[in-house]
């Protein structure tokens, strides 16, 4: 992969992929709906060429998602490559939650990428979201003094970096 460490990309996404996540976010409601996209990476930026629905096994799917775990390894070994994460806020805003930000860490060393939609109730159409788009970054987070004597390596932390969306 030819990603541009700290450069932003853009996330380029087909109007069809980017309908079949407004229909899976739909179908889900109330549900957080979630899944992967599927693509490449290239100087520039990043090109999904599918999105591939995941179940949603949370405790509590009205308000978090959690990835079925055999629907995630197949996707995890699939081709196209697997580049990013997408998942609903049904009643809030599509921004990282502090929920959000907790849980990247268990799956961002694989992705590059984290899409977050949410209905648009403001245009009547039970058809339309709002998306953004966030490049996860990783960044060396030294050990506590506590844990410096048994951890002999750097820790990475994730942030996430809002990135233009380009639907075609």
């Amino acid at each position: 992969m030819a990603a541009l460490h700290g450069q932003q990309n853009t996330f380029y996404i087909p109007s069809s992929v980017e309908q079949e996540m407004c229909k899976h976010m739909f179908l889900s409601l109330p549900q957080e709906a979630c899944g992967v996209m599927l693509g490449e990476t290239a100087a520039g930026g990043i090109r999904i060429s599918r999105f591939q629905p995941i179940r949603n096994v949370a405790p509590d799917p009205l308000h978090h998602f959690a990835l079925d775990d055999a629907e995630w390894i197949r996707c995890v070994f699939s081709e196209p490559k697997l580049i990013g994460i997408f998942h609903s806020h049904p009643q809030t805003s599509p921004v990282p939650s502090l929920e959000d930000m907790q849980a990247l860490p268990a799956f961002a060393g694989l992705l590059q990428m984290y899409l977050i939609g949410s209905p648009d109730l403001t245009s009547g159409l039970r058809s339309r979201m709002h998306l953004n788009g966030y490049q996860i970054e990783s960044s060396k987070k030294l050990p506590d003094k506590a844990h410096q004597d048994q951890a002999h390596h750097v820790a990475p932390s994730y942030h996430l970096l809002p990135v233009p969306l380009c639907v075609t």
